[in-house]
């Protein structure tokens, strides 16, 4: 079989014609903007990869037969010719060389995409899931690493590789029962998203060192393997015909946060604030006795409320009451925001604030304060959210906090992981910028639908790459990953570090020099950094006297502020 250059050629050579005429995905009279595919189908389109049909419409639950996915294969990769390196000719029981399509499936099949059944190609018979992961998988050169574990898939299914490569490389993630349903028919729909993934991904990865070009590499995970034989090593996609990305971080952040501090004030998690505990938030003293600007935007969030969780958790049962609460607990005289102005005000500057939405319950009635309660749906979660943000806009105009600057929301799930919330996050979102207001978002390591963050209407992303606690394997790799990441996407960057005691202080060592080291070597100093800090770890590195305490703040401040 002729080895194909594919993965890079696949991604910048790709001219893929489904159907006839040229329609683009927002005209299709079946595909609205609320669709669960309708990105994958937008960006496919837009370069006439995938098109509809002469009704405009896109029929997105149409299957995909096996010749049609012969035809698209071959046209994405520009093959013309069938495959020399076969040990043997193919023929077909079920077409000769006028059938409709003969080509193409002579050509897969002389590069092993497809089988045979009893010398039968089958050509119009639907596309089943595990046929497609092997065609993407020997087509696009995508190797996995026996990691994946459907539930329905055996690791001794003859199909296991190819759907464990294709898991591997994010191009599926299988359903939310875990179970990957390899018999199930692709339909369009389907099929688009599989292949947005696959065109989405860079064409190679660069490796730098100390920002000169050392090697490029197919995968990631022999650019990493490159990038540990080098010293202050970076990891850059490079760009394809239908993507250009960059080099930076934050590229796509409309805030222009720079840096930024998570403040938890949630129920058992700081209960009352002091000016002299912002004091040490809002400026920092140097070695030589200067005092100097500290961070310029703090994220007010609480994850518990008296009862249960504010996030997306089994345990969550808030209602209006709750939230209610919760916003009582945030404009308080002993409050974030009220000793945060206080502090800002004895220095005469001012903060940028955004303040977090807690996660609406999704499996339960809601309780209104009035007593009426109204089913879980869509609409009324809305409505809750709606009743928040007005309440809290109400409050900030009641209180004297012209030190502050109100910024925005910030979304305090940190996954998107269903499509209900994929349309109340655009609802959320359309109204916060109705109101003047900025939107953001920090989506942890593995978090759903990441990639999708601009389309919900988030303004900024900060990616957290999961790698600060003592016991996580794979640091280099989760920190290389994330900034790999931020740059595909145009995120920032959440810096990690726990409330270590004293006693403790040596366990959070190694994670937090790979923190600093690496947001310096790709640039976060410059802009895109949130911090999260526990509860209260800036406070720590600046009051115990400690050398681990104090020399973490200095790589701090070193690190983000010092210029």
């Amino acid at each position: 079989m002729r080895k194909l250059a594919i993965a890079t050629i696949a991604l910048c050579s790709i001219v893929l014609l489904l159907t006839t005429p040229k329609i683009q995905a927002s005209g299709f009279t079946d595909i609205p903007a609320t669709y669960w595919a309708y990105d994958d189908i937008q960006f496919l389109s837009s370069y006439e990869i995938i098109n509809g049909y002469d009704n405009g419409k896109f029929q997105p639950g149409a299957v995909i037969t096996r010749k049609d996915a012969a035809v698209m294969m071959t046209r994405a990769l520009e093959l013309t010719e069938p495959s020399t390196d076969t040990e043997s000719e193919i023929s077909f029981t079920d077409m000769t060389p006028s059938s409709p399509g003969y080509n193409e499936v002579l050509i897969s099949m002389t590069n092993g995409w497809f089988t045979l059944t009893d010398g039968a190609f089958k050509p119009d018979q639907p596309l089943t899931r595990d046929e497609m992961a092997k065609a993407l998988a020997i087509a696009f050169s995508y190797k996995g690493k026996e990691h994946s574990d459907f539930t329905d898939v055996s690791k001794y299914d003859p199909y296991y590789p190819f759907i464990d490569a294709i898991a591997h490389y994010k191009v599926t993630t299988g359903y939310k029962d875990n179970t990957f349903r390899p018999a199930e028919q692709v339909t369009r729909a389907q099929f688009s998203a599989f292949l947005s993934r696959v065109f989405q991904q860079p064409a190679s990865y660069e490796v730098r060192s100390q920002g000169q070009i050392v090697g490029n590499s197919p995968s990631f995970g022999s650019a990493l393997h490159m990038a540990t034989e080098y010293p202050q090593s970076t990891i850059h996609p490079a760009s394809t015909k239908y993507r250009e990305f960059s080099d930076k971080i934050a590229t796509k952040d409309r805030t222009n946060l720079k840096s930024g501090v998570l403040i938890y004030n949630g129920v058992n998690e700081k209960n009352t604030f002091t000016k002299e505990f912002f004091d040490h938030y809002t400026n920092y003293k140097t070695p030589d006795g200067q005092m100097k600007d500290f961070f310029n935007t703090f994220i007010i969030l609480g994850l518990r409320y008296n009862g249960g969780w504010l996030s997306e958790h089994t345990n969550n049962h808030a209602d209006y009451m709750d939230w209610q609460s919760y916003i009582d607990r945030t404009f308080a005289e002993n409050g974030a925001l009220q000793q945060l102005n206080a502090s800002a005000q004895s220095q005469n500057k001012k903060a940028d604030v955004y303040i977090a939405i807690p996660y609406p319950k999704r499996e339960e009635p809601i309780l209104k304060l009035n007593d009426e309660v109204v089913e879980n749906n869509l609409e009324s979660r809305m409505e809750m959210v709606n009743w928040y943000l007005s309440e809290v806009s109400k409050e900030w105009r009641n209180h004297d906090l012209d030190h502050l600057n109100f910024k925005g929301y910030y979304w305090l799930n940190e996954t998107v992981r269903v499509h209900e919330d994929e349309l109340l996050l655009s609802a959320v979102s359309e109204r916060i910028h109705k109101d003047g207001d900025f939107f953001i978002y920090a989506p942890h390591a593995t978090s759903t639908n990441f990639r999708k963050w601009r389309s919900y209407g988030f303004d900024a992303a900060f990616l957290q790459p999961n790698a600060f606690r003592a016991s996580v394997e794979n640091k280099e790799e989760r920190l290389h990953r994330a900034f790999l990441y931020a740059q595909m996407y145009g995120t920032g960057i959440t810096i990690e570090i726990n409330s270590y005691s004293i006693n403790q202080a040596e366990d959070g060592i190694e994670a937090f020099n790979l923190y600093m080291d690496y947001a310096k070597r790709y640039g976060l100093d410059e802009k895109g950094m949130t911090f999260y800090q526990g509860i209260n770890m800036v406070e720590r590195m600046a009051t115990y006297n400690h050398p681990v305490f104090r020399q973490w703040h200095k790589q701090l401040t070193d690190t983000f502020f010092a210029k």
